[in-house]
């Protein structure tokens, strides 16, 4: 029977690949809104876990073909930018259309087969997608073996394969997850500014004419003024020199600059 791992870059799903990954298939539903970092993540994993089971193992990338006003998309950020409206805590499309979905009409195609999903033995009170698709055996090896999340960071630290994200990857690999934090999308300000303008160019081509429509949240002010409010805080009366990269300065032949 073919196997599959439900894959997502994190610490049980790496664990699970390193534990059952032989002649299995890992896959990554890809939503093509992931962090930059999320992507290096996935290929570094690859990389390792080929290596670790001597070429029997394999990594696939899933992307959802989505109707969005009439026009087929392959990205979340592509949806949002045409639907005008995020996902959140009350409507999660992201995760049932460009996850769920994705790896469903995967399924349906193989056969029949097995679907191995990451929730650790401390997670008793949580329940996976489980009898989606009727001819797959959905399975969670890591409650069935006993490992906690803490086998599995330990596990996971032996072979160098912890994830080690930054600070603004605390919730999720999605650039404008709706679960990120405040202090997950300040962080972005000063390390991926060309991602949060990303958000801040999707908020606003959401907004009606008097700007109050949708913001990603809605106890934060306007992603612009989130930002500059951000830039500020770290380089106060600064902030205007914030994007100064076409400046060039010198310190002479030493250094090369």
């Amino acid at each position: 029977m073919k196997r599959f791992i439900a894959f997502s870059g994190g610490v049980e799903s790496t664990a699970m690949c390193l534990l059952y990954g032989k002649g299995a298939t890992a896959v990554f539903t890809d939503t093509g809104s992931e962090h930059a970092e999320m992507y290096k993540r996935i290929d570094k994993v690859e990389k390792a876990l080929i290596d670790f089971h001597s070429g029997d193992f394999s990594l696939i990338r899933l992307r959802a073909s989505v109707t969005a006003k009439g026009e087929k998309v392959d990205s979340l950020t592509a949806y949002v930018n045409r639907m005008q409206f995020f996902p959140s805590g009350a409507d999660r499309f992201c995760t049932s259309r460009f996850k769920i979905q994705p790896l469903d009409l995967f399924l349906k195609s193989i056969g029949e087969c097995e679907l191995l999903i990451g929730l650790n033995a401390d997670e008793t009170d949580r329940e996976g997608n489980h009898g989606l698709v009727s001819h797959v055996n959905y399975r969670y090896p890591l409650q069935e073996n006993g490992y906690t999340r803490q086998d599995c960071v330990d596990l996971l630290e032996k072979h160098d394969l912890k994830p080690d994200f930054p600070a603004y990857m605390r919730r999720g690999g999605c650039i404008f997850c709706p679960f990120k934090s405040k202090k997950e999308y300040a962080a972005m300000v000063h390390l991926v500014p060309e991602e949060i303008d990303l958000v801040r160019k999707l908020e606003e081509n959401a907004q009606d004419k008097r700007g109050k429509y949708y913001r990603i949240r809605s106890n934060m002010p306007a992603m612009r003024e989130f930002i500059d409010l951000e830039k500020n805080n770290l380089f106060g009366d600064l902030a205007p020199y914030y994007d100064a990269s076409e400046e060039q300065y010198s310190c002479g032949v030493f250094c090369h600059r």
